[in-house]
């Protein structure tokens, strides 16, 4: 059975080595962390089994548009892979920030896997992004969010990875 749940500090160490394990480098890991320490985490979510931390999501403020968020990164330990559960964090964390009343959400990743959750890639929207934007998606939560014009800034510790 798989619990969701917000992550706490005491979780920290243990994301971190399924981060890097995950990624099979440090830079995600990183990333967290630059999140975290300069408070722009807007929601930390993990899954956990019986064995100990299976999956976590991270969603963090952008520097600009006000009140859009960045889904980045997203952690599935290899075993556990293809079962659903990263899929299930993604929408718990949509959900999660639709009810925050965020305006809208972007992911750099793949278009066929975040597409069946309602990011929509090279959509109505025009999007500024220092990311490749064949691969940047955009899930709107606020009406006029879906065909915004917008310049994507992420904060600091995305370029410092």
């Amino acid at each position: 059975m798989i619990k969701i749940r917000p992550a706490t500090e005491a979780d920290h160490t243990n994301i971190s080595v399924l981060v890097v394990s995950v990624f099979r480098q440090r830079n995600e890991a990183q990333l967290i962390q630059g999140l975290r320490d300069g408070g722009h985490v807007a929601l930390e979510l993990v899954a956990e089994d019986e064995g100990g931390l299976v999956a976590h999501i991270c969603l963090s403020r952008l520097s600009s548009p006000e009140g859009w968020l960045a889904l980045a990164p997203l952690s599935v330990r290899a075993e556990a892979q293809g079962g659903g559960i990263g899929s299930e964090l993604v929408r718990y964390a949509a959900d999660a920030a639709r009810q925050a009343r965020f305006k809208a959400i972007v992911v750099v990743g793949d278009p066929d896997f975040y597409a069946k959750f309602g990011f929509v890639f090279e959509g109505p929207a025009e999007l500024t992004t220092p990311y490749p934007a064949q691969y940047t998606g955009l899930y709107p939560i606020a009406p006029q969010t879906a065909g915004a014009e917008a310049v994507l800034v992420y904060p600091d510790p995305f370029a410092q990875v």
